[in-house]
């Protein structure tokens, strides 16, 4: 699962800290020390209208997360999670990546300091609607312009989180990264979250970030299959959330964002989530809708203005706490990276420990 966030403004400022849907097995826990492993397995039956031929996927998680207390001020702590995959199509280099790794700093109340591989501050501005377990992002990520994008989990960052009476701040670095284009980039995330309003939390968070590519003889950087690699870029988003999601009762959140590539070209993004958990929090049904804007025609292969629009939809029924049975369907209206007539479904198990 992407991201089981939003159990109010501190999970999103440890969003970077999160097993991200895997619960975890402490191997070892004092007053001074924890350590946890943490994984998932996942299987899933898929089907879609650009491949007629049902598909049964095994992919896995595992890593360790580690936490010693260094005196009263501060702890230190580091963590580490692989994604796996069995997949015989892929290169054996492709089968084990590193999802996170990271070490830092805990400052108790005045923050936290994280160096290494994770989301990027600006992400927490848009990761209210980051629910699905397979896909959406339909009108965010897909702005990201790269099939690897700007965004997403980077190599070479420094992030600083902190909240303070409902007050929420995150700001990051990117140091130089070969496989991304960037040279650099920086950017950050404020937000506010009303502790109940009729009964739940109430969030607001703004967020921007800046990247700075490459030097190319290209103005843009270079162009391959509709994308722009090593450009300079800016964006921005706003976004807010009722409820928390995976809780009993309902959940809603809307992300707008706005993206420049260059200068010159300019796209906006419309995402909006809504999902209601069962009052044992047995069963969640959601449902996500985006839609991304492109200004410019040209920076669609297909030169559309609209880069992507679609309704995906999650029923989760958790079976046991750290098993889940899902069904994740999902409505293609307009994408420049796949068919448009395409929709896809997928049946699948997670276990997570």
């Amino acid at each position: 699962m992407k991201t089981n966030l939003l159990a109010g403004a501190a999970v999103m400022a440890s969003a970077a800290l999160s097993c991200l849907g895997a619960e975890a097995a402490t191997v070892y826990s004092d007053d001074n020390v924890t350590f946890d492993l943490i994984g998932r397995v996942k299987v899933d039956l898929s089907n879609n209208d650009a491949d007629s031929v049902h598909r049964l996927t095994q992919t896995a998680r595992l890593g360790a997360y580690g936490k010693t207390k260094v005196n009263d001020a501060f702890s230190v702590y580091g963590k580490i999670l692989y994604d796996l995959s069995a997949q015989e199509e892929q290169n054996a280099g492709d089968r084990i990546n590193i999802r996170y790794g990271f070490a830092g700093f805990d400052f108790n109340d005045y923050g936290t300091l994280t160096f290494g591989r994770f989301e990027d501050a600006y992400y927490k501005s848009t990761s209210p609607t980051d629910l699905m377990i397979n896909w959406g992002d339909g009108g965010v990520a897909y702005w990201r312009l790269t099939p690897n994008d700007y965004g997403g989990r980077r190599d070479g960052q420094v992030l600083y989180d902190v909240n303070y009476q409902g007050f929420f701040l995150s700001l990051s670095y990117q140091f130089r990264d070969v496989s991304k284009q960037i040279d650099h980039s920086y950017g950050g995330t404020f937000g506010y979250e009303y502790e109940s309003v009729l009964g739940k939390p109430l969030g607001f968070l703004a967020g921007f970030n800046r990247y700075s590519g490459y030097e190319s003889n290209d103005r843009y950087g270079y162009r391959e299959n509709g994308y722009f690699y090593g450009a300079d870029k800016h964006e921005w988003a706003i976004s807010s959330y009722w409820g928390t999601y995976g809780a009993p009762g309902l959940y809603t959140a809307l992300v707008y964002n706005y993206g420049k590539l260059d200068h010159t070209y300019a796209g906006r993004g419309l995402e909006a989530s809504v999902a209601y958990t069962t009052p044992e929090a047995a069963w969640t049904f959601m449902a996500t809708y985006g839609y991304l804007h492109n200004k410019e025609k040209k920076l669609s292969r297909n030169d559309k203005s609209v880069l992507s629009s679609k309704l995906s939809a999650d029923i989760i029924y958790n079976l046991t706490s750290n098993f889940q049975i899902y069904t994740e369907l999902e409505r293609r209206y307009e994408s420049v990276v796949l068919d448009e007539s395409e929709n896809a479904a997928v049946l699948g198990l997670i276990y997570n420990f």
